[in-house]
């Protein structure tokens, strides 16, 4: 029984409770100043395990740039009272570079607009639900959203939950990070003071186990908080009545991005009609 990774990190939702108290929220940690666009750029590989075959494993190799954007402020509806509210668009092409340009190709972009209520970024995967607990997050509440593939039409989101995991990036939402070392670190967008996280983030079913992994430089520098990441997601399948050792991997998806541009006065690229 085969299932794709975005099937079972939505599910991911549904298994899990309540945590201790730890700090990431994804790629956004924090709000910059309004029309601030981060840009981000590298490699996202993927390998599926063919042991069946004559020809063996297949290795895939993409370029990729995601782009992160804040667009303009609104007062909005959410949770029963009016807040303050900001824009972000996300933007991601993934695709060849043959002549040193990425052509991403028919649905090889992804954008997303998403209006996102500020008290929401807390730089925290914990969502205070009554006094004295939390539970944990894997995603961004939003008070509205938009999806734009490609050249597909443009659709409002239907959910008020948005995950970055894995449409936008393989770096995801850990229980438990582990803080690491803090020092400088420098990318094509700069030189900034950071600290190392890594996290683990692994679920299982009868028939499907996925372990996903990340390290990620976080820097109150940067805006939206993420210097730099790798990120890695391993999935391993077996029949239902076999044992957990008969688990055997069948495919492993690798993406290693850093900052390579800050803009200020950056516009929407995503215009709602």
């Amino acid at each position: 029984m085969k299932r794709s990774i975005l099937t079972m990190g939505i599910l991911a939702l549904t298994l899990l409770g309540s945590v201790a108290e730890s700090h990431a929220q994804g790629l956004i940690w924090s709000l910059p100043e309004d029309g601030t666009l981060v840009r981000y750029k590298g490699v996202y590989k993927q390998l599926v395990r063919r042991p069946d075959t004559t020809e063996g494993d297949l290795t895939l190799t993409w370029d990729r740039i995601l782009e992160i954007r804040s667009v303009g402020k609104e007062e909005a509806e959410y949770a029963g009272q009016t807040v303050p509210c900001r824009w972000i668009e996300i933007k991601v092409e993934t695709g060849k570079s043959p002549e040193g340009v990425l052509d991403a190709g028919p649905g090889g972009i992804r954008m997303y607009k998403l209006l996102v209520p500020e008290s929401e970024v807390r730089g925290t995967i914990q969502e205070p639900v009554q006094a004295g607990r939390s539970v944990f997050a894997s995603h961004i509440a939003i008070v509205r959203g938009y999806r734009k593939i490609g050249d597909e039409p443009t659709k409002e989101l239907e959910a008020n939950l948005f995950q970055l995991y894995p449409i936008i990036s393989l770096l995801r939402h850990y229980t438990t990070p582990q803080e690491g070392e803090k020092g400088q670190t420098s990318v094509l967008a700069g030189d900034f003071a950071t600290t190392t996280y890594t996290g683990t983030f692994a679920m299982e079913t009868n028939v499907y186990r996925s372990t996903s992994t990340g390290e990620f430089a976080r820097s109150a520098e940067m805006p939206f908080g993420v210097v730099s990441w790798t990120a890695k997601t391993v999935t391993e399948e077996k029949g239902s009545t076999d044992p957990r050792t008969a688990f055997t991997e069948t495919s492993v998806i690798e993406e290693t991005m850093q900052a390579i541009a800050i803009e200020q006065n950056a516009e929407s690229e995503f215009l709602v009609n």
